[in-house]
């Protein structure tokens, strides 16, 4: 491509961008992500239980899920812009890759075609409930998952169902984890590669199958979610996984990886490796420090607490630090302890939420059984976690105590302030001081 180009006119022409949302600011990425599920039931009619269920939808734009977005959709227009169908030596890449998969050249995956300037990476990880895959989803809430094109000669095709994103929970093996890809093309565009995947002999064969596919319906983005070690144990994410991640991208195809940090070891202990993965971003997510987290007070709190299924306002309204010491600052359990007090109230027949509605639903099934982790989370006790076999101890340890240092920076900066600052001290005290409402957290 000429560099000396007007990028916006190239962009306008391409037939694999026309169709997207255009670019925007952190800004303007903050106000369209903001998504409040809105329900309107007859007053003459009782409310559903089911109704308190959507706010699992509920997305609150922080600072880093912004940047997250607006990164893999730069990610997205990038690749696409570089895979522009009217260049020729694009369209021959295509016409190569399929003659050496019909050559079965496949065998040695050294011989197939690759772009000369692959696509990026990007690792999105953190303890589960921390807003992975909800941040992806409400990226792909504002994309449309499959563009149809008609006749484009200059591009080589008479129609062309162009694939913007493909999202895919990882399998436990490679040949399961192609299956699950060309399934879930299958479910996006009406059509049945997974058979031919599934007829093929070895993973090799079924890995060129899988690229083909993504190449020729101009995939987007390919993003494997629930990187867990149970999903690619013994080897967590070994070098035959690697190889398969890397060829993607050597075909143009960005891709995401999304999942628990424990997972990620041999990956980010390879520098080449890493390198590649990591190009767009290295994401990291956490449970939010404290109760007085800026975003956790200002944004998180009342965009899940405010929203609800009634008309009329709750009569109790939880302060931060208490909605903290109860969810252990997990987006993810702030939203269920919300809705658990809608259910409750639900089924009390009432028309808003109380106090007693609030304190019934931290004694819910639901939430009991989270309690033992979000007491781990509350009291940042890195041996409580260990009782869980997915939490990333190392990872949490590290976050813990670089918010305690800084913390400490600030106070030394503000003296006098009320910032809180994390000595065991001062968080008994805050504890201590909500004793009368918070029930002990086994």
């Amino acid at each position: 491509m000429n560099e000396t180009c007007d990028l916006f006119e190239i962009d306008s022409l391409n037939p694999l961008l026309r169709k997207l949302p255009p670019e925007r600011t952190l800004i303007e990425w903050s106000d369209i992500l903001k998504f409040r599920p809105r329900l309107k039931s007859s007053p003459a009619k009782r409310i559903p239980e089911s109704h308190a269920h959507v706010i699992k939808s509920i997305f609150v734009p922080t600072t880093l899920l912004v940047q997250v977005v607006v990164s893999l959709f730069t990610m997205l227009i990038v690749s696409l812009r570089q895979r522009d169908p009217r260049l020729a030596e694009n369209r021959r890449m295509l016409f190569a890759f399929a003659e050496a998969k019909r050559a079965k050249m496949a065998a040695d995956l050294r011989n197939l075609p690759w772009f000369p300037e692959g696509a990026s990476g990007a690792i999105l990880m953190g303890p589960t409930g921390c807003m992975k895959t909800h941040t992806l989803r409400a990226l792909f809430r504002l994309l449309p998952q499959v563009i149809e094109h008609g006749p484009e000669p200059e591009c080589g095709w008479m129609a062309l169902k162009q694939l913007v994103y493909l999202h895919v929970d990882i399998d436990a093996s490679r040949g399961g984890l192609m299956l699950a890809i060309a399934t879930a093309a299958d479910r996006a565009l009406g059509t049945d590669y997974a058979r031919a995947v599934q007829r093929l002999k070895t993973v090799e064969q079924k890995m060129v199958e899988v690229l083909h596919i993504l190449m020729v319906h101009r995939c987007g983005m390919l993003v494997l979610d629930e990187v867990q070690t149970r999903n690619v144990a013994p080897k967590v994410l070994g070098p035959e996984f690697v190889a398969f991640f890397l060829r993607t991208m050597n075909c143009g195809i960005p891709l995401v990886l999304a999942g628990n940090p424990l997972s990620f070891e041999h990956v980010l202990n390879h520098s080449q490796d890493l390198r590649r993965l990591v190009d767009t971003g290295k994401f990291e997510f956490y449970p939010f420090y404290d109760g007085l987290d800026r975003e956790w007070t200002k944004q998180m709190v009342p965009g899940v607490w405010t929203w609800s299924v009634f008309e009329k306002p709750d009569e109790f309204l939880p302060g931060p630090e208490l909605l903290y010491s109860r969810t252990g600052g997990v987006a993810d359990f702030l939203a269920r302890y919300r809705r658990e007090t809608l259910v409750q109230a639900l089924r009390a027949g009432v028309d808003c939420v109380r106090k007693k509605h609030f304190e019934a639903a931290f004694d819910s099934p639901a939430m009991r059984g989270l309690r033992p982790l979000i007491s781990a989370y509350v009291a940042r006790d890195v041996s409580k976690l260990g009782d869980f076999s997915d939490q990333p101890m190392a990872y949490l340890d590290e976050f813990w105590n670089r918010m305690k240092a800084k913390r400490g920076a600030e106070a030394k900066r503000a003296p006098g302030t009320e910032r809180a600052t994390d000595d065991k001290k001062s968080s008994k005290t805050k504890v201590k001081a909500h004793q009368s409402d918070v029930p002990a957290l086994p």
